[in-house]
């Protein structure tokens, strides 16, 4: 794989893993490095100061992230496709926004706050939690039910009505409610709005009609991207956790039994190994799709959902099922293979997966 970051900032990512995790988020030691990397505007048009790489580019170094450690790649694949949403806001807004070399956004897909239409305001109430990296968040990106002349506003369906909003972190309050059993260090916790009167410019909608970018990355259809992205990071928590079960067990070399190890690793290897060409051909074969205009059908968004489901839930089993052949290893709190596991199961939470 290509290395797309040097090994001088790899280690100082490595080397305040254990830090992080106690601190409850990325320390600013691997701040640092991600900021000098620009690792939060990896799909940013280099207009407003952004990587702008190949999607494919993208989910190889995101992958690479999270083979170092779950909680950096996961909060840098949340925060870098939050920060996609540069391409939907106001273009005058943007270029305020990042022109800060530390732009980060960080958000909640949830219809959790209420927006009440004022004139050309809104008056915003709600609670989002799960808000990823929220320590180091400049911008927060939020959902509200719409109201308007004191109705809640409905579709055709019955539906809620909603836009996203995005807000600075001086105007909410920030409340610690990520207590989970791994990714830890992505301090994803819940960010509160009271009354809050923003001006209509805040908001927006995340459809290829309201993009203000003219770039394939900007017309892949949300979910597909989104699914992509946080399946990528399972792949790269399950090469880590491979890589750790090849230590352990070469620690052992010798032992009685080395030749049932030694085949167990070599299962586990193919099965990775047929996960991940699976998933670099659908997403070959779609962002070409996307990059020549072609609509995504029906079929291509079940294919995409239920291969991203099986790399994330196999994965997921086969570790679940290794595990007991680690020993204590596996399942003490200081070891790296514990947190890899729990990162892992953590992750497969994500609704994106059900």
């Amino acid at each position: 794989m290509k290395q797309y970051i040097s090994d001088a900032d790899i280690a100082i990512l490595k080397g305040d893993i254990s830090k992080a995790e106690k601190l409850g988020h990325l320390t600013d030691q691997q701040l640092e490095v991600l900021y000098n990397n620009n690792l939060f505007n990896i799909f940013v048009p280099k207009k407003y100061n952004g990587l702008e790489l190949d999607f494919i580019e993208a989910l190889r170094l995101e992958e690479q992230l999270a083979c170092i450690d779950g909680s950096l790649g996961w909060t840098v694949t949340l925060c870098s496709g939050a920060n996609m949403f540069v391409g939907f806001i106001d273009p005058e807004e943007s270029e305020k926004i990042f022109s800060n070399k530390k732009v980060c956004f960080g958000g909640s897909g949830k219809v959790s706050g209420v927006a009440t239409e004022e004139g050309e305001y809104y008056i915003v109430n709600g609670s989002w939690d799960i808000v990823t990296g929220l320590h180091h968040c400049t911008v927060f990106t939020v959902n509200c039910h719409i109201k308007i002349n004191g109705e809640l506003q409905l579709d055709t369906e019955g539906k809620p009505i909603y836009k996203s909003f995005f807000f600075l972190p001086s105007e909410v309050t920030t409340k610690d409610s990520w207590n989970t059993l791994g990714l830890i260090a992505t301090g994803s916790h819940t960010i509160e709005a009271k009354e809050l009167r923003v001006s209509k410019t805040r908001s927006f909608s995340i459809t290829s009609e309201a993009c203000t970018i003219d770039t394939p990355l900007y017309q892949f259809p949300f979910y597909p991207f989104a699914k992509f992205t946080l399946a990528v990071n399972q792949l790269g928590m399950q090469r880590h956790y491979l890589d750790e079960v090849a230590q352990y067990f070469e620690q052992l070399k010798g032992g009685a039994y080395e030749q049932f190890q030694t085949a167990l690793l070599a299962k586990l290897n193919t099965a990775f190994d047929t996960r991940k060409a699976a998933f670099y051909s659908l997403t070959e074969s779609t962002w070409f799709k996307v990059k020549e205009g072609i609509a995504l059908t029906d079929s291509d968004h079940l294919e995409i959902s239920n291969l991203c489901s099986e790399l994330v839930f196999q994965g997921k089993d086969e570790v679940i099922q290794s595990l007991p052949y680690l020993g204590m290893k596996g399942v003490s709190n200081d070891s790296h293979i514990s947190r890899i596991v729990r990162d892992i199961l953590t992750g497969c939470q994500h609704s994106l997966f059900l």
